[in-house]
């Protein structure tokens, strides 16, 4: 999907039913989130990014850190529990419209509009640590390299990038498919295209839509090496539903 496309998908996302179009409730049926509720699961999924990083022996510098793809804020305000300035950076006018309105860490919880496939809004060595957290699965691989290595360019020296982004569709089990063939020989791009051809056939008519896009784990520590990063560690994700998926946690 064009980064102009999700922009317009996301936009509507944002007005319709920001909160599930984020973090999904399979566990809850049709109810909506409970704000508070919806708030504390960022607080969570920070503390256990944090203490993953003590784990491996690393303190970010405190002084500033990125949200890419901050939806309305959910994961920007629980690091602004622990740094000292925040940005969120989101595709969506709508979602950033959110995210200030909820934001209670004015001052230090700064939002912003980025539907570019750049952060040239930022200056370069500026971040002690960027985490991005399902959302680089929703955009073109191509997309998602160009991301990876703007987080490079903005990262602080001796800061920590860590993001989790999809690796390849999972092959159904025997008689989870009726193209069993098919998704063996396939690589990953191909059934990646394959997939996307049929979500927008289904999707004809039927309003705004999540698109997943992965990119293979073998490619995306090709790409970071090749620019220089320190890969700290890569642990398996399974927040993609469908498909394999990694937490990377880089250095620069």
């Amino acid at each position: 999907m064009r980064l102009g496309r999700a922009r317009r998908h996301w936009e509507a996302l944002g007005r319709s039913d920001p909160f599930r179009a984020i973090l999904s409730r399979d566990d809850a049926g049709d109810d909506q989130w409970d704000i508070d509720e919806f708030f504390a699961t960022g607080e969570t999924e920070i503390i256990g990014m944090m203490a993953h990083l003590a784990a491996l022996g690393i303190e970010p510098d405190r002084s500033r850190a990125l949200d890419f793809g901050c939806g309305v804020g959910r994961l920007t305000q629980a690091l602004a529990r622990r740094f000292d300035d925040v940005w969120g950076v989101d595709i969506a006018p709508s979602m950033i419209d959110l995210a200030r309105r909820y934001d209670r860490y004015p001052g230090r919880c700064h939002f912003a509009v980025n539907a570019r496939p750049d952060l040239r809004m930022f200056d370069s060595d500026r971040f002690g640590l960027i985490y991005s957290s399902i959302v680089l699965q929703h955009v073109e691989s191509r997309y998602q390299m160009r991301y990876l290595s703007e987080f490079l360019r903005v990262l602080s020296p001796g800061g920590v990038l860590v993001f989790q982004l999809p690796s390849t569709p999972i092959v159904p089990t025997e008689g989870g498919s009726a193209r069993p063939f098919l998704r063996s020989i396939a690589p990953p791009t191909v059934l990646t295209r394959y997939r996307k051809l049929r979500l927008e056939v289904a999707q004809v008519g039927r309003g705004p839509r999540m698109e997943m896009w992965g990119t293979p784990r073998a490619l995306v520590e090709r790409h970071l090496k090749a620019r220089g990063a320190n890969l700290l560690d890569v642990r398996p994700d399974e927040r993609a539903s469908g498909w394999t998926g990694y937490l990377y946690s880089v250095s620069k």
